[in-house]
């Protein structure tokens, strides 16, 4: 039997990225739990939130759970060394942070899910991962951490966060489930910036920015034959182009959602180089939202945290948590 059950949900609009993580599940042999929804959530921030409870009742129900966002693939065999509680994690430059696309739980975790509920109603204007990171900063929980990669294709972390894979890979966490609608998931964990640009600028500078991220194939290859204008259109690595009228997009969003090939960055080095070079972490998004949140006196109280500012492992916590 297998010690953990891959849990997943999806909207209609995700239902096109079920079947491969079924596929992966049934290749390895492992339980899988995928809920399909009727309709579609008003807000990203009601869907991460929902999430949260979907969670806790599947950890109910099946005891041990790896959740992974739907749009996920299993490339390898999980290690016998994830266990719960478990989640991904992220480095860029100076910023640093979760990444819930990837988790693991048992029931010995259901009170942390409870409370991780709990302060994602109380700040609905944030993503269930930044309230998950305030939290475990804020009662010192220790969470078994699964770096991720974006760019570097020579990585050996185990989580690709693109449609890229090495030998050191074990799940593939793309992000073209952006491609439609790239500001709404820029604003929700990044907020609203002020921008130079237009509207129309921003979302195409968004998808070139998935796009290097997720597209497996060759780049100076796939540029040439950009350059030589000769194709209206052929496939590489699950993204078609158009040479001639310098147009791409990924294979489910063509042609409905195309866009301009030519928009900057105009390589995947500049690209991944922006990425690396952005503002200290002190001011990021993230690290804001996280010093506006507070535990209440009485949750304060009970797991003896006086000031949710010292972050600092407490042992009676993790006692009754974990131990």
């Amino acid at each position: 039997m297998c010690r953990f059950t891959v849990i997943s949900y999806h909207t209609p609009a995700f239902e096109c990225f079920a079947d491969g993580l079924k596929a992966d599940c049934e290749r390895l042999g492992y339980p899988f739990h995928c809920l399909a929804l009727e309709s579609e959530f008003k807000t990203l921030i009601q869907a991460f939130d929902y999430k949260i409870s979907f969670i806790r009742e599947m950890v109910e129900r099946y005891g041990s759970v790896l959740w992974l966002d739907v749009e996920c693939r299993i490339v390898r065999a999980i290690p016998e060394t994830w266990e719960g509680p478990l989640i991904s994690t992220y480095v860029t430059g100076a910023s640093s942070g979760f990444s819930s696309g990837v988790l693991m739980f048992d029931e010995r975790h259901l009170e942390m899910i409870d409370l991780w509920l709990k302060y994602a109603i109380k700040y609905p204007r944030y993503p269930d991962d930044f309230v998950l990171d305030f939290l475990a900063n804020a009662v010192g929980l220790d969470f078994y951490q699964v770096p991720l990669e974006f760019y570097d294709r020579d990585t050996t972390h185990p989580v690709a966060r693109g449609l890229w894979k090495n030998d050191h890979t074990i799940i593939q966490h793309p992000t073209i489930n952006r491609w439609r609608e790239p500001i709404k998931y820029r604003k929700a964990f990044n907020g609203n910036p002020w921008s130079r640009r237009s509207q129309r600028e921003v979302v195409s500078r968004q998808r070139k920015a998935i796009f290097y991220r997720n597209f497996g194939g060759d780049f100076e290859s796939l540029q040439k034959r950009m350059e030589l204008g000769h194709e209206s259109e052929f496939r590489e690595s699950g993204w078609v182009f158009d040479s001639i009228e310098q147009r791409y997009a990924p294979d489910l969003y063509w042609p409905d959602c195309p866009d301009d090939y030519t928009t900057k960055p105009r390589a995947f080095a500049k690209s991944r180089d922006a990425f690396y070079q952005q503002p200290d972490a002190k001011k990021s998004y993230r690290t804001l939202a996280k010093q506006r949140m507070r535990l209440n006196s009485i949750d304060a109280n009970t797991f003896g945290v006086k000031d949710t500012h010292v972050y600092s492992g407490l042992r009676a916590i993790w006692n009754r948590w974990f131990g």
